[in-house]
């Protein structure tokens, strides 16, 4: 068995948006307006096509300290998204449904844990999403969803 020593590429013509996405603390709503919360960030890339629904995917980033995680604050940090990016039709397709994916890259830090994948599944009680429950996926699943080349073993 081989360790994995890099990223897979993301890269994917259905990419409309890749930036560094910004919350105050654990991404509740009220906390965004107060300055006394911390600043966490993820990588947010935004991928759509037109016979599939909208991929969002959360990285985590390379640095020390990036805030709370994304896997402590996904259902506040997924609701954040949705009411930025919900009512932009060229973002998110007009059914309104997404896939919501939570990576975690190879870093190269001391731990060298391999990178990691998860579908992230919500409820929605239209205002925000609760009850995060996640699945593993394989980077070739995550590059097919984005329309990319798969990975040969």
């Amino acid at each position: 068995m081989t360790t994995q020593t890099t990223n897979i590429n993301l890269d994917s013509p259905s990419l409309v948006l890749d930036s560094i996405f910004t919350w105050k603390g654990a991404g509740r709503e009220l906390q965004q307006s107060n300055p006394n919360y911390w600043d966490s960030k993820c990588r947010l890339r935004i991928y759509r096509a037109f016979s599939i629904p909208t991929i969002i995917i959360c990285s985590d980033l390379d640095e020390e300290s990036t805030g709370t995680s994304i896997t402590n604050s996904v259902e506040n940090v997924a609701t954040l998204i949705w009411k930025k990016y919900g009512t932009a039709q060229e973002f998110l397709s007009r059914n309104m449904s997404f896939v919501f994916i939570e990576h975690y890259p190879y870093h190269n830090r001391k731990d060298k844990k391999p990178e990691n994948f998860s579908l992230v599944q919500f409820n929605w009680n239209g205002q925000q999403f609760s009850q995060p429950r996640w699945s593993p996926l394989t980077p070739n699943i995550v590059l097919a969803l984005i329309q990319q080349p798969l990975v040969k073993n």
